[in-house]
């Protein structure tokens, strides 16, 4: 388990947990077909809103309903937005490492550090990836 906090918010979250990822799954569903409402032109502001909506609907079905007031404060900033989708990334990306970790600790100490560079090569590389999928669902 790691702990996820944002703002106001924290809880422990578990990403080997298949309800936990049952309940990731669908919010990312419902991020996915809120972004495709987002209207592509408008006012600034107001696109912004849109899109910081969808986050807050993510959040909400992920945690429970209210949680993105916990998170953003009353706040609408799309940066923040951006910021909290990238920690929950974070968040995964960390207990996935202590997982393989805990995992090769019966192993030989150099082939478990390799491997891990290499996971950790290969983690960058989602990352990267999903934080342009987290803007390109939302651009």
């Amino acid at each position: 388990m790691s702990l996820f906090k944002f703002g106001d918010f924290e809880t422990e979250v578990d990403f080997t947990d298949a309800d936990f990822l049952t309940d990731l799954e669908y919010a990312q569903e419902k991020l996915s077909e809120d972004a495709a409402k987002v209207p592509k032109t408008g006012k600034t502001a107001e696109l912004f809103r849109a899109q910081c909506q969808c986050y807050f609907n993510f959040f909400d079905y992920l945690f429970g309903e209210g949680t993105h007031e916990a998170m953003f404060q009353g706040r609408t900033s799309y940066k923040l937005c951006i910021e909290a989708g990238e920690k929950l990334s974070e968040c995964e990306n960390t207990q996935t490492e202590e997982t393989l970790l805990q995992q090769t600790a019966g192993k030989e100490k150099e082939a478990a550090l390799q491997r891990v560079k290499c996971y950790e090569y290969f983690i960058r590389r989602i990352s990267e990836n999903s934080q342009s999928k987290w803007r390109k669902i939302l651009s």
